[in-house]
């Protein structure tokens, strides 16, 4: 492609599975973020690759008569929605047809077609947990440098602006949490100014303030401060006035990172004040939800798709389930009235203690929970004193890389009856399922939509073994 940065009246043709518009110029491909089909832009190209290029739109000549005004004042510079501009009966649409896309682009699966996706009822305020980051340098939009708005300072509390890990835009009300988030983080600041506590620069290391995590569940609150410094009497006393702002608040804690890296996973939590734990409920069952605890961000939705799982499992008398990546161990509880009894295993060690604890809670006695890494476990099970049974009942719901070759080869060798796979990226799953087809076929798919105003999608893919 030539070195020109800039390119005239660009017909976009279609979008691609990550969401942006697809274009042409010379026989070359140009993904263009922020359009729609048949708009017609100009465009600069910020990033190229062999045979195609990334761009931005820099004016549109033609818009979509899809297009619609965002209705969050944050939307051109925080990335935490893409889509906001696009109806979201043609977000779920386009959603359905990109799994279609990359099962047959990626995966050769052309049959059976995906089911009509399942779309949420509830398209803002769908997330049960946020996390904002601290920043000293907050990102100066558009529209204040337009206005010669003088600010008294530049920190902010809020998301990244896209493509941009130090910067953050200061966000006054943000639609992807139910209150009392909003409340909680603009409190946050509030505080954080008349404590007068430094605001974390990812750059230069320096500042206390790194990021803060809201929680919520039907009824609770918990609120998670990460900092910089060993400063417990400072993270204590903010929390404390916090708890004080927003009487809503039932569990606070901090984290001390004293790293450059912004996971707080390896660090110890500490707790400061109200419950240790929120309880989120998932049908018949309830999960103990820990600072650290994985479950997935839409509740209301997680509930349909494993009803998805519940549905579509057809276990026989004497069966056993392998619930494989099973994190809280949510899936295999959701099933475990259903079989003999359910193993699930996973990498991360708190996980496990906590599905421990779950399983407990929901009165299952019939689940067990192992940690360590699935290809490891998994190529010893069915044999004498393995941890892992040989069973006909297989839950796999992996990480966004999907599963390891090793793990595709164990399952092939193991042959469970039934596998049910769900996934948060069907390109990875795609690439799994053709795998699996030594073995197996795709009896059907469900797509569903956990993320309104993204291009994330989940699917579930219902897989028989076959015996000839």
């Amino acid at each position: 492609m030539a070195r020109k940065k800039e390119f005239e009246s660009l017909t976009i043709d279609s979008l691609e599975y990550q969401g942006n518009g697809v274009a042409r110029h010379d026989g070359r491909v140009i993904f263009v973020e922020g359009v729609l089909p048949g708009e017609v832009v100009d465009v600069r190209v910020t990033r190229r690759k062999k045979g195609f290029a990334f761009a931005t739109p820099t004016e549109f000549h033609a818009r979509s008569p899809l297009r619609q005004d965002p209705f969050c004042e944050h939307f051109a510079d925080c990335g935490g929605c893409t889509w906001q501009y696009l109806p979201y009966e043609e977000q779920v649409a386009n959603k359905g047809a990109f799994v279609a896309e990359v099962m047959e682009r990626i995966g050769g699966i052309t049959e059976p077609l995906p089911l009509p996706i399942l779309g949420c009822d509830r398209n803002t305020e769908y997330r049960n947990k946020l996390e904002f980051s601290f920043s000293p340098t907050g990102w100066i939009t558009q529209s204040q440098v337009d206005a010669g708005v003088e600010l008294p300072h530049r920190n902010a509390l809020g998301f990244h602006v896209k493509g941009r890990f130090n910067r953050v835009v200061d966000v006054s009300r943000c639609f992807l949490q139910r209150e009392p988030s909003n409340h909680v983080r603009n409190e946050a600041r509030r505080i954080a100014a008349g404590l007068d506590l430094s605001f974390h620069d990812p750059q230069t290391h320096e500042g206390l303030l790194r990021s803060l995590t809201v929680r919520t569940s039907d009824d609770e609150v918990m609120v998670i401060l990460c900092i910089y410094e060993d400063r417990p009497d400072i993270a204590a006393r903010f929390l404390s006035l916090l708890m004080e702002a927003v009487p809503e608040i039932t569990s606070a804690h901090y984290v001390i990172n004293p790293t450059r890296n912004d996971d707080i996973s390896p660090h110890e939590v500490i707790h400061v004040a109200g419950t240790r734990t929120i309880t989120e409920r998932c049908g018949h069952l309830r999960f103990a939800i820990h600072p650290k605890s994985f479950y997935q961000t839409n509740a209301r939705q997680a509930e349909r798709l494993y009803g998805v799982v519940r549905e579509w499992i057809e276990p026989e008398p004497g069966d056993s389930l392998l619930d494989l990546y099973c994190g809280i161990g949510s899936i295999g509880l959701y099933l475990a009235d259903l079989v003999k009894e359910v193993v699930g295993v996973e990498y991360v060690e708190a996980a496990v203690e906590h599905a421990i604890l779950n399983a407990t809670t929901n009165e299952c006695g019939n689940a067990r929970f192992f940690a360590g890494d699935v290809r490891d476990l998994i190529a010893t099970a069915g044999r004498e004193g393995a941890p892992l049974p040989r069973t006909e009942l297989v839950v796999l719901d992996p990480p966004r890389a999907g599963i390891h070759p090793d793990v595709v080869t164990e399952l092939i060798r193991l042959a469970p009856r039934q596998i049910i796979y769900v996934s948060c990226k069907p390109s990875t799953q795609a690439r799994d399922l053709k795998l699996l087809s030594q073995r197996y076929e795709i009896r059907r798919m469900q797509p569903v939509d956990m993320f309104p105003h993204t291009f994330h999608i989940e699917n579930v893919a219902d897989l028989r073994r076959r015996d000839d």
